[in-house]
């Protein structure tokens, strides 16, 4: 008997342990209509737009110093659990669509890099090296901000050596550049260096890429250059409302894209989506 229960311990315990400490998720949440988090209605009609037309990317301005910024377009994700988000959707609201990790990594989705983003007190020098990624991250933006104005003034420029032998013709320049602002769309600061706000956001991002664009999972909308994720059913694990009601909301509006005429929203009715309401998750 002694022997049954040591073994029962043995492969049960380390189950429960992980089950209890997975502070990852396989969802990664796009909490969506931030400015209306008080107002269910509006987040509502966004969510419907997502679901219809992709989900928009916002465009963002990147700035490291005081030599300028450059932009991009950028979707945000959260892979915190939902049942530890409390204090995340007390800042972007409790309307959320969670996406598999995969179908996100699939589009090169990666993590944000976090950064400190303030410069140390001289005198006291009290954030130790803590902000020397920020310093690197300056001078890197500063000399591909060079780069950028440069080609803005001449479209045809090259990079030469003193001897005039050309070391970057002026498409891989470009090409250069575009890679530049990928690589910097993913920093983040941290937020306040005594806490580290931002970091606890656990931010995902997704990028317009070349590939994502040739696919098809990501389209470029030809009037306003916007950017649009455009997700299948397969790619969402579930959709968390703010409460029941708009949860039966969300259910009436996918069960009429039964009548649709397009697939890619058929199947949202066709193979229902887990819909959550955040204000029940209290009761479990």
């Amino acid at each position: 008997m002694t022997h049954i229960i040591m073994v029962f311990w043995a492969t049960s315990l380390p189950q429960s342990t992980t089950h209890k400490m997975n502070a990852v998720s396989d969802n990664l949440i796009h909490f969506l209509g931030q400015k209306d988090k008080e107002r269910p209605d509006k987040q509502l009609e966004i969510f419907k737009s997502i679901i219809n037309t992709g989900l928009r990317f916002n465009k963002w301005r990147i700035k490291f110093g005081s030599a300028g910024s450059l932009s991009d377009h950028i979707a945000c994700f959260t892979d915190i659990p939902l049942s530890f988000c409390d204090d995340h959707v007390a800042e972007y609201g409790r309307f959320g669509i969670g996406f598999k990790k995969s179908a996100i990594k699939h589009c090169g989705g990666n993590p944000a890099r976090y950064f400190i983003d303030s410069l140390p007190d001289v005198a006291t020098d009290q954030m130790g090296h803590r902000w020397s990624m920020h310093a690197n991250l300056r001078t890197h933006s500063e000399f591909v901000l060079k780069v950028h104005k440069r080609l803005k003034e001449n479209a045809d420029l090259k990079l030469q050596d003193q001897h005039g032998q050309v070391l970057l013709e002026n498409d891989a320049l470009q090409h250069w550049l575009d890679t530049q602002t990928t690589i910097f769309s993913f920093e983040k600061e941290t937020g306040d260096a005594s806490n580290d706000r931002f970091y606890r956001e656990r931010e995902w991002r997704l990028v317009p890429l070349r590939g994502s664009l040739r696919s098809g999972s990501i389209r470029q909308d030809e009037i306003d250059g916007s950017y649009f994720y455009m997700f299948s059913r397969e790619d969402i694990n579930m959709i968390v409302t703010p409460d029941a009601s708009v949860r039966a909301e969300v259910h009436k509006f996918l069960k009429e894209l039964e009548e649709e005429d397009d697939d890619r929203l058929r199947e949202f009715a066709t193979n229902p989506v887990p819909l959550v309401a955040y204000d029940e998750l209290q009761n479990w």
